[in-house]
């Protein structure tokens, strides 16, 4: 039977089953059914036929899945076209396919010029008019299916022609995976590649759902561990270099899995047993096989025991298929001899198309292997060996092909294509392999002018004719090549030499070197590589900062200050500053990702076994005020608010506070938390029994505590308290996402272990963004719907993103039961009594350097919600002690807003206080500033990137906060009500406590009238 057929099998038993799940969009077996009924219509009536072989020129989408069942049921060939592939590439797979149609969508249709071509999307109105049915045609077991593109070894890419019964071989009735109609099969790998045929036909023909999992999540390790647990998948497939990172981050990441699948590389044993140690899947198996055997020829269903000689063996046949190791004469070897793997059976492709020499010499006839005459087989070209035991111990190739990144490469296509460079002499290709197999490409070049060279300007012009993946990742300079003694090139004298010259042949980039000597003497190192990264050679905020303004200065490019938080690798930071040079600007000229509401709304799912743990939890206790004998597990003491908000809760008389802190050990931490405490003249001896410290990281799962640990310590309290988390003005929301997303996670899984204890958690009015600039807010409630302001965060900080996540995160957590409140500051000020206050947050760091300057922005129209530190701790420990408070937001700013000062006026308040400030335009501000950090120290040039940087309109992000809304505080002015908690309005007084508290510290100069 053909696909179609099969297909209908699965329509006709479940037709209401999810067969796409999209996230935002989800489609039944018949809704899927009836959409590729009329897109199959519209591709007969404009002439496919059988085995036409039509281009799909789309990115993944449901709709591109919809176009391949379509082609099955037109009986057409599917030729996939990557719109990342270089236009020229693209080209040469048209030409050499034959294809006279191009289905596309809105966003590609620009490239698919020179062909007919039915765009799913602006050709909808006509799709959607035709029947819901199409005629079946059962086009057969051997209807070519596919034509997928593989690198050749002459610089032409060469098309492989599967067939249908290849594909059923590999997902029907296997014995290496089963598929059925209750698992959910991830769809990550590029829809060019032989293994999503794996994953869409898995999942299609065995009633399975297909689960797409955007590529930015797939390519994060912590990303991939909530997608795969929140969405439940059971069966997965995943190159192996992509296994090996998600592995080294998250070993844990696949215990819920039935099915996990790698392929296309070696596998490493030591990352493998990490996985099986840590939380291994029902079965971890290792796939081979090229895609001339249909994606995998043999798999083994590893166990540690299969990892005793220390390495990962390819397995055994799977079902259908035939693998034979053969000698020179095609003889087979005997058990630990090496030989080549040729594989035979219903999986191996028709042949190459349009290359018959090639297909006869990779396609053989082997005569003496079965008793009933000659068998076809493919010559993988793969050494390999038996094992006593059966399975199959890979060795290595006998020729110059490659895989890296799942990809078959062939050196010879990349060595071809850089010799058609009129710059280069002569040629050749070399791999590096690293830690745990991953691979990179060294192109070894003689120039015919080194002195005219650039290592960038040569791999953009690869770049025009290869495949991202097939570009070298460096380019190494020589003189000559090494020869052998049969005067060939010594390809083993130069991967040997790799080391020594990369440095020589890696700065010869005009830009890396002029850049590279900036990074080089602010970073106090001898010497920068291209591949190094900023802050792993110990750049701060400040360094950053600072080398951002001598780099726009030295090569007089304009581009964001921020670029670095994006692109802190130096030959990822030259691109942006070289597209700068060429008018581009921003995060899409160094090809960065920019976090918006998708990746927000996605990372706020709450983790699928946390869900499971909190359905599951012991819901007897139906106290949730805190009680002054209750047993509080706290995090963010070291800080500033959690400070104030510790000694409140020690001043109250609870005597058991156990306080995660960053530390080697319980003494160090509890160090660490008296210095934070006498920062702020807070500590007292007697705290220090009733601090309990639990040194741990925020930021891993279960804190980096082991499991037995973790739930003892949940069993341990009856409240948690979540202050704790990274704030950074200038870095980027992927940055934030661990601390505060991550360990948001993991508090909430602390709440639910065992007892539901109910979780405080400290959120900020940051995550409603410029609501009043773009939204024209004038109000913002306590019950507001946190989903209306997510367009206004693109606009505002990282932080601010993270935090919004992270209050997502607490608000799923108590639609489902955990009892949870959660406390909004506004920004928060110092003690108002004791003026005590934190010089290095971003309003700190404004007022030292304004003063330092002796200057300050004009910000008309900013009023700010300042408040005093003492007072919000103080309602935090009043609200929680209220029964009638659960289930609340609280927004602790002013209670009286008309009470609240703007910026200008603040700075007016500076200068009444006895410090000179000259008021300019907000632009001017800003250049004055950076001069100012050019030449010396100023707390607020760590900040330049946020100050400086137009993000909407020519407007900064401090610019845009202005109209600010007024945050409706009705709720926490209640619950407060009686309770004696005072709030001190921002006036003289006040800040000339707070400047008083910062000169006796010696943090501020005194005033100078």
């Amino acid at each position: 039977m053909g696909l179609d057929a099969l297909f209908a099998r699965q329509v006709a038993a479940r037709p209401h089953a999810l067969a796409i799940d999209a996230g935002a969009e989800v489609v039944t077996y018949a809704e899927l059914d009836a959409r590729a009924s009329r897109l199959a219509h519209s591709l007969r009536n404009s002439g496919v036929g059988k085995e036409t072989p039509v281009g799909v020129l789309m990115g993944p989408r449901v709709e591109q899945i919809v176009v391949q069942l379509a082609l099955a049921k037109a009986g057409a060939t599917y030729v996939p076209l990557d719109p990342a592939y270089p236009r020229d590439r693209l080209a040469l797979m048209t030409e050499d396919a034959g294809i006279s149609l191009v289905v596309t969508d809105a966003v590609n249709a620009p490239h698919a010029s020179g062909r007919a071509r039915l765009c799913v999307d602006s050709d909808r109105h006509l799709i959607d008019r035709n029947p819901s049915a199409f005629p079946f045609l059962d086009n057969g077991p051997d209807c070519r299916t596919h034509i997928l593109y593989t690198s050749g070894s002459t610089g032409q890419p060469k098309g492989i022609e599967i067939v249908a019964k290849s594909i059923t071989r590999l997902v029907m009735e296997t014995d290496y995976v089963q598929f059925g109609p209750n698992d959910r099969v991830a769809q990550m790998a590029s829809l060019s590649f032989d293994a999503s045929i794996f994953e869409v036909w898995g999942a299609l023909l065995n009633g399975s759902a297909l689960v797409i999992i955007p590529k930015v999540r797939a390519l994060d390790p912590h990303a991939l561990r909530v997608e795969l647990s929140e969405r439940q998948v059971s069966v997965m497939f995943m190159t192996t270099s992509l296994f090996h990172l998600a592995a080294q981050t998250c070993p844990d990441a696949f215990a819920t899995l039935r099915y996990v699948v790698i392929g296309g590389e070696r596998a490493d044993a030591t990352t493998m047993r990490a996985v099986l140690q840590a939380g291994a899947p029902q079965h971890l198996v290792n796939g081979y096989g090229p895609t001339e055997g249909t994606t995998f020829s043999t798999a083994c269903d590893v166990s540690l025991e299969s990892l005793t000689r220390g390495s990962v063996p390819l397995g055994r046949p799977i079902r259908n298929t035939l693998v034979y190791i053969l000698d020179a004469e095609r003889r087979p070897v005997g058990v630990d001899e090496p030989g080549e793997i040729y594989i035979g059976g219903d999986g191996i492709a028709r042949g190459y198309l349009n290359r018959p020499e090639l297909t006869h010499e990779r396609f053989v006839m082997v005569e003496g292997l079965r008793p009933d005459g000659p068998v076809r087989l493919y010559r993988t070209g793969d050494q390999a060996s038996w094992r006593s035991d059966g399975m199959i111990e890979f060795l290595g190739r006998t020729d110059f092909q490659v895989k890296i990144r799942g990809h078959r490469i062939e050196l010879e296509e990349i060595e071809a294509t850089i010799l058609t460079l009129s710059e280069v002499k002569s040629a050749a290709l070399t791999v590096h392999e690293r830690a745990h197999g991953d691979k990179s490409l060294i192109a070894h070049v003689v120039l015919h002018d080194p002195a005219r060279f650039t290592s960038a300007a040569l791999q953009a012009e690869l770049a025009k004719k290869l495949p991202p993946y097939m570009v070298p990742d460096r380019i190494s300079v020589r003189e000559a090549m090494p020869l052998n003694s049969n005067g060939k090139i010594d390809r083993k004298a130069l991967a040997a030499s790799e080391t020594a010259s990369q440095a020589d042949s890696e700065t010869r980039d005009p830009h890396e070197v002029a850049i590279g000597a900036i990074w080089a003497a602010l970073l106090e190192v001898a010497n920068v590589s291209p591949s190094d990264r900023f802050f792993a050679l110990g750049g701060t905020s400040l360094l950053a900062a600072r080398m951002v303004l001598q780099v726009r200065e030295v090569c007089r490019a304009e581009f964001p200050l921020n670029a670095i938080y994006d692109s802190d690798r130096l030959r990822e930071f030259v691109a942006v500053v070289r597209a700068a040079q060429k008018g581009a600007t921003g995060a899409h000229a160094s090809g960065a990702v920019v976090d918006g509401p998708e990746t927000w709304k996605a990372d706020a799912v709450l983790d699928h076994d946390v869900r499971t743990m909190l359905t599951a939890a012991d819901r007897s206790s139906s106290r949730t005020a805190l009680g002054v004998d209750a047993r509080i597990f706290f995090t963010g003491a070291t800080g500033f608010l959690g400070a104030f908000l510790l000694r409140d809760l020690l001043v109250r008389g609870h005597k058991d506070v156990r306080c995660l802190v960053r530390a080697e050990s319980a003494s160090e931490g509890l160090a660490r938390i008296r210095t934070a405490l006498n920062k702020y003249e807070l500590w007292k001896e007697e705290f220090g029994r009733q601090i309990i410290p639990v040194p741990g990281d925020l930021s891993q799962v279960r804190f980096g505590l082991d499991a037995t640990t973790f739930a003892s310590l949940a069993d341990s309290v009856d409240a948690v308290i979540h202050t704790a988390a990274q704030v950074n003005y200038v870095q980027t929301y992927a940055a934030h996402r661990a601390a505060n997303i991550g360990g948001t996670t993991e508090i909430i899984r602390l709440a639910v272990t065992g007892r539901l204890k109910p979780l405080h958690h400290v959120s900020s009015i940051g995550i409603f963004g410029p609501s009043g600039f773009f939204g024209g807010d004038r109000v913002v409630r306590e019950d507001s719907n946190l989903d209306d302001y997510t367009e206004y965060l693109r606009y505002d900080l990282g932080y601010s993103a993270s935090k919004w996540v992270a209050e997502k995160l607490v608000w799923t957590a108590k639609e489902l039961g955990l009892p949870t409140r959660v406390y909004r500051p506004g920004f928060i000020m110092g003690d108002s009594r004791t003026g005590a206050g934190n010089a290095d947050d971003f309003v700190g760091r404004a007022v030292r350097g304004m003063i330092q300057a002796g200057v300050c922005p004009d910000l008309p129209r900013q009023r700010k919600e300042f408040v005093p530190v003492d007072y919000v701790s103080q309602a935090i420990v009043a609200i929680a002690g209220r029964e009638d408070t659960i289930g609340g937001a609280f927004h602790l700013v002013p209670p009286d807003p008309t009470r609240s000062v703007d910026v200008n006026r603040f700075h007016e308040l500076l200068q009444e206080c006895g410090y000179a400030l000259k008021t300019l335009p907000y632009a001017t501000w800003v250049e004055r500033l950076m001069e100012e950090c050019r030449t010396r120290d100023n707390p607020l040039c760590s900040l330049v990137p946020m100050l400086g940087d137009p993000v909407h309109e020519k407007l900064t992000r401090w610019e845009l906060y202005a109209d600010m809304p007024v945050y409706d505080a009705s709720r926490a002015v209640a619950a407060l009500r009686g309770s004696g908690i005072e709030h001190a309005y921002m006036d003289r007084a006040l800040v000339e406590k707070y400047l008083s508290y910062w000169v006796r510290t010696g943090q501020l100069s005194r005033p100078t009238q």
